[in-house]
């Protein structure tokens, strides 16, 4: 009994190693922080893209710190490369410890994309401010830093300062950083000031760009194309209903009974006696007041 419970006690001890020797291995490639103040909400939206390094062993749990005053993260989503993650199946734990959260997130692709809406920013005014503060619990290869400037904002500062990069296809300015190295513990800080002299939130801006469509659009379907089989079947369409309309009436004309026309030269006092049935046209007899063949009713 006591040489088995000294034996899982050795490999208690072997595995503890082993794990966090796996746990030191973990490498970033690259790390994305977007910050967008006033995006979608009166709070400042943070985005971040991580890329792991090809020699991180995979699955393994990612320790990622996020400030202690933000709720729970608005996305957390992993996947193959940036373009394909996904929320589903994603496993996650948080710890806080003093000002910051910790997560624990299950990496099963070397992709993760993580947001959180950080209430820190400060609106004072038309006077606006924000202090950003970012340590990685990694080395990181390099990190960019990128500021989505907010729709009417005017007089937009930071330091370390940033390079304006223009408007994008969104007809929002941003502003980028140099990439730069980080190391294991390192802190990274960007301190934000802008002037914003309304409440409009950029995403109500954004300009829905009109699609193109000319001949060559995937999916479009050309009248001209089918313009003379629409002519051709509308033509066999009119054929067709003259003949059945000819062919009907050709019936109904050799269908009616014929009428016995009176001669012209005779006796006129016999022609005034004879009359026939207006119906059928068979001769009726002095007298009779319905046809004898087929029993219309006679006029007199």
């Amino acid at each position: 009994m006591r040489k088995g419970f000294l034996i899982l006690l050795m490999a208690i001890a072997m595995a503890y190693p082993i794990q966090v020797s796996a746990q030191t291995e973990i490498t970033i490639e690259s790390v994305e922080i977007n910050l967008w103040p006033e995006y979608d909400k009166a709070e400042m939206l943070v985005i971040e893209y991580i890329l792991l390094g090809p020699d991180t062993r995979l699955p393994t749990t990612l320790d990622l710190r996020i400030p202690a005053r933000v709720e729970s993260p608005h996305v957390i989503a992993v996947g193959p490369s940036p373009d394909q993650v996904t929320e589903q199946g994603v496993n996650f734990s948080s710890r806080t410890e003093g000002e910051w959260s910790i997560l624990f997130i299950e990496a099963t692709g070397p992709a993760i994309q993580f947001e959180y809406y950080d209430p820190e920013l400060s609106r004072e005014g038309n006077q606006r401010s924000y202090a950003f503060e970012w340590i990685s619990e990694y080395p990181v290869r390099a990190v960019t830093l990128t500021v989505q400037k907010p729709f009417d904002a005017i007089n937009l500062s930071s330091s370390p300062e940033l390079q304006d990069t223009g408007l994008r296809p969104d007809q929002l300015q941003y502003f980028v950083s140099d990439p730069i190295a980080v190391a294991a513990g390192e802190a990274l800080s960007l301190e934000l000031r802008y002037e914003k002299p309304s409440e409009t939130l950029s995403v109500s801006r954004l300009q829905v760009e009109p699609v193109e469509v000319d001949e060559d659009t995937p999916g479009r379907i050309s009248f001209s194309n089918y313009l003379p089989y629409a002519i051709g079947g509308l033509g066999v369409i009119l054929i067709v209903g003259g003949i059945g309309y000819y062919w009907q009436s050709s019936r109904t004309a050799y269908g009616k009974p014929r009428r016995r026309t009176r001669r012209s030269g005779g006796d006129s006092e016999s022609d005034a006696g004879e009359a026939y049935c207006h119906q059928c046209g068979a001769r009726a007899h002095a007298g009779d007041r319905f046809c004898r063949t087929c029993g219309a009713r006679l006029r007199t």
